[in-house]
């Protein structure tokens, strides 16, 4: 438990430039590409609540998800609050609020982001940071280019993703399609984490794929500032946006309600999930 929390606190050490979305011309309604999100049959989700409570407090993440009028994610609106730890010393608790926009153009998908960042005990630490990220979907809706990282496919399964960096990620799906672990050869050094996601046998009846939310899509961790599991903010393969998506929930006490949806989760870390429909 203590090593998975360290991965979810970022050190936010960036000063940046908050970006605009306003782009003239952009309706979101009516803008025309492949991508697809999942059918009338899957239930929308409206909102995640995330929380975990450890000897420096209770983190919290909160999203609320906002849609077009083709069902496709138009924004996130978050609030998140977690405990930093500043020049190797102390814990800080930190307020974080952000939005974070899709704008999809032809083959192209624009996601901007931006966030406010608050320190309770010392305010002029606050400040704020914004990014513009770009993509490009191949013709079936899946991205063949994001960010830092360039994507292969296999029939719409996603098997590879290469990083600028040179790191390379060889994705491992069991017989469900579910995405349960990843190779990374980065140079001369292998990392082998098959076999590391586990899930449950409750298929998953929501338009949100759980295992790209909880962060299992491990490519979306080299998008920058975004290298901890639920800190994310593109959210690209919890929309479907990295081709075939996970089947099953991942592992976790899951409640559903009467239709076979998920209501409530205490995953194996101990983060309890909330769901709003």
């Amino acid at each position: 438990m203590k090593n998975f929390l360290k991965l979810m606190i970022l050190p936010f050490c960036l000063l940046a430039v908050a970006c605009s979305s306003d782009d003239e011309g952009y309706n979101a309604d009516t803008a025309i590409t492949p991508y697809n999100p999942m059918p009338e049959s899957y239930r929308t989700v409206k909102g995640v609540k995330m929380s975990v409570t450890d000897s420096k407090g209770e983190h919290t993440w909160n999203y609320k998800f906002n849609y077009d009028a083709q069902r496709r994610i138009k924004s996130i609106d978050g609030e998140i609050t977690t405990y930093q730890l500043r020049n190797n010393t102390r814990w800080y608790k930190l307020n974080i609020k952000s939005t974070t926009e899709y704008q999809f153009i032809d083959n192209n998908l624009g996601v901007i982001y931006n966030a406010s960042l608050e320190y309770p005990a010392y305010p002029d630490w606050n400040t704020t940071k914004g990014y513009r990220l770009p993509g490009e979907f191949n013709g079936k809706g899946a991205l063949v280019h994001f960010g830092t990282f360039d994507c292969e496919y296999s029939g719409n399964t996603l098997t590879k993703a290469y990083v600028d960096n040179g790191r390379v990620y060889s994705l491992q799906h069991d017989r469900y399609g579910n995405l349960t672990g990843y190779m990374c050869e980065s140079g001369d050094t292998l990392t082998n984490r098959l076999n590391s996601c586990d899930y449950s046998q409750i298929n998953n009846k929501t338009n949100i794929d759980f295992s790209g939310f909880l962060g299992y899509w491990v490519p979306e961790r080299e998008i920058y500032d975004n290298d901890n599991w639920l800190y994310a903010f593109c959210h690209l393969a919890a929309f479907d946006m990295l081709g075939a998506r996970s089947l099953h929930l991942p592992d976790g006490d899951w409640v559903t309600d009467a239709t076979g949806c998920p209501v409530s989760c205490v995953l194996p870390s101990g983060i309890k999930l909330t769901i709003e429909y």
